[in-house]
């Protein structure tokens, strides 16, 4: 594959050599597609589910939309970096509802010592985003929904 191949590019070529059949690519097309269209639906829905939960965090995003941008006009993706608190609740709503449990497996280069516990070179390593963002450790009320 060349360096500018897209994923569609490397699945023809895949095709080509016979390493997949058309309808292997299509299921993986899907999926991808699938996968993209369900990670941005389910967070919206937390967020929206979140704000009706908190109408006060409603107003406060309502009012930041209205002084940023109007009543009139939509929020176009150039505007999100004027509208902190909104950013904040599309943070705080990751963090408490992960559109996934884990993250991409990764897997150690090297034995390595973590916390008295020796993880073993190409040892898989999954990382617990759920767990992370509801960790007392690190976050006070990690319950709580708070984008303040």
């Amino acid at each position: 594959a060349a360096p500018t191949d897209d994923v569609l590019d490397v699945l023809l070529d895949l095709y080509k050599q016979n390493a997949l059949s058309m309808g292997e690519i299509n299921h993986l097309l899907v999926d991808i597609f699938d996968a993209g269209t369900d990670t941005t639906s389910s967070t919206f829905e937390w967020v929206m589910a979140e704000l009706i939960r908190n109408p006060e965090m409603m107003a406060k995003a309502q009012d930041e939309i209205e002084q940023v941008l109007g009543k009139e006009r939509q929020i176009q993706e150039s505007d999100v970096t004027k509208l902190p608190y909104l950013q904040a609740i599309i943070k705080e709503t990751l963090r408490l509802h992960p559109p996934t449990v884990f993250l991409l497996p990764r897997k150690a280069d090297t034995n390595v010592e973590l916390y008295g516990y020796i993880i073993p070179k190409d040892a898989q390593i999954l990382v617990n985003l759920w767990a992370i963002g509801r960790d007392p450790k690190a976050w006070i009320n990690p319950n709580k929904f708070s984008p303040e």
